[in-house]
C-alpha cells in the first residue's frame, strides 16, 4: 500500500487525452502461454509461479538499474497489480480509477474515473485488472464489474454485483471474468464468488462461499441463520490448473469472528474438526464452465482468530508415489 500525495476526483472522464495504437486483441491462448514480454494476469500466469523469462536484467547488471520515469497517482490506497500488453501498462489507482499509460515514458494514454462519490471512491483498492480480447475488466468499490475499452477507456459495459465488496479482483478464465470480493452488510446474499461473460458482461453463475439448504454437504453451521453466514473472498482471486480445468479459490474465516458470536453464545454449537462452518478458511476447488464445487479442503476448523485463508493458490507439479496406508 502506498499513499500518494494529490486528490483525484471520482468523476468519470468521457474523452481520453490519447489512445493505445496498434492494439493486438489478447486471446484465451495468450492468457495460457503469455508472450515474455506481457504480463497478462497478476501472476502472471494461471498457476501464479510470478516467473519472467526475460533475461535483459540478471546478476551481472542488476546493480546498474536507474530510474527510467516516474508517474503520480491520486491520493489513497493502492493495492493493484499492474497488467501489461504489448508495451501499455493498465493500473487501478486510487479514487476508483483506471489508467493505461506508455510503459516506455509513463505518459498517460487514456483514464477511465468510476462515478461514485468521493467517500467511497477513497475506499477503492481493487487488488487486480484483467484483460480479455480488446476489454480491461475491473471490479468498481459501488459493486459493479465493468468492463473497458482497451484502446481508449471507455465503459463497454457494466454488471451489478449485489453489494458485494469489491477489495478483491478479476481473472479469465476461458472467456469468462471471474470475480471475488468482501461480504458486505453481514449477509450471505453478498458473499461468493461469480462468472461474467468477458464481451457481454452477462452473469454465467455464482458460488455462495457459505453453505445454504441446496448444498449437498451436510451443515455445518450449528444452526446459525443462512442468510447470516458469511465468509469472504477479500483477497486476491484464485488460480487456474489448465491441465484439470480446474478454479481454485481461497476463501477467508467465517464471520462474525468468534465461535460465541457466529452462534449465539453456543462455543460448542460447530465442531473444532472439519468440516465446520463451511467453506470458511478452505480451498475451493471448481468448475470454471458452472461454478459448481468439485471439492474443497478446510485449512483452519472452528476459527476463533480471524485468521484467513484467502489470496491465491500457487500450483506446481512434481512427481510422488505415496505410500498407501
Amino acid at each position: 500500500m502506498r499513499s500518494l500525495g494529490f486528490a483525484v476526483a471520482a468523476i468519470w472522464v468521457g474523452l481520453a487525452p490519447a489512445q493505445v495504437q496498434n492494439f493486438k486483441p489478447v486471446t484465451t491462448r495468450m492468457l495460457e502461454n503469455p508472450s515474455p514480454d506481457d504480463w497478462l494476469m497478476y501472476s502472471r500466469t494461471y498457476d501464479a509461479q510470478r516467473f519472467s523469462p526475460l533475461q535483459q536484467i540478471h546478476r551481472e547488471n542488476v546493480s546498474q538499474l536507474r530510474m527510467a520515469w516516474t508517474r503520480g497517482l491520486g491520493a489513497g490506497t493502492v493495492e493493484t497489480v499492474p497488467i501489461v500488453h504489448n508495451g501499455v501498462i493498465y493500473v487501478a489507482g486510487p479514487g476508483a480509477v483506471v489508467e493505461a499509460l506508455d510503459g516506455t515514458n509513463g505518459e498517460l494514454l487514456w483514464q477511465y474515473k468510476r462515478p461514485v462519490p468521493a467517500n467511497l471512491a477513497t475506499t477503492a483498492r481493487t487488488k487486480t485488472l484483467a484483460i480479455y480480447q480488446d476489454i480491461i475488466l475491473y471490479t468498481a468499490p459501488d459493486s459493479y464489474v465493468v468492463g473497458l475499452d482497451a484502446r481508449t477507456g471507455e465503459r463497454r459495459w457494466e454488471t451489478k454485483a449485489d453489494d458485494r465488496g469489491h477489495t478483491s479482483g478479476v481473472i479469465v478464465v476461458e472467456g469468462k471474468a471471474i470475480s471475488g470480493g468482501t461480504c458486505a452488510n453481514g449477509l450471505r446474499a453478498n458473499c461468493y464468488i461469480a462468472a461474467h461473460d468477458a464481451l457481454t458482461g452477462k452473469e454465467v453463475w455464482k458460488f455462495y462461499t457459505t453453505q445454504g439448504a441446496d448444498d449437498p454437504n451436510p451443515d455445518t453451521w450449528g444452526g446459525a441463520p443462512v442468510e447470516k453466514r458469511t465468509a469472504s473472498t477479500w483477497g486476491l482471486p484464485g488460480t487456474f490448473d489448465l491441465t484439470r480445468k480446474i478454479l481454485y479459490w481461497g476463501v477467508a474465516n467465517p464471520t462474525p469472528n468468534t465461535r460465541l458470536a457466529r452462534h449465539g453464545g453456543n462455543i460448542e454449537a460447530i465442531s473444532r474438526t472439519a468440516p465446520s462452518d463451511l467453506y470458511s478458511n478452505s480451498t475451493l476447488a471448481l468448475d470454471p464452465e458452472t461454478g459448481k464445487l468439485r471439492w474443497y479442503y478446510q485449512h483452519l476448523p472452528g476459527d476463533d482468530w480471524d485468521e484467513d485463508y484467502t489470496h491465491e493458490r500457487t500450483l506446481f507439479r512434481t512427481k510422488f508415489n505415496p505410500n498407501p496406508k
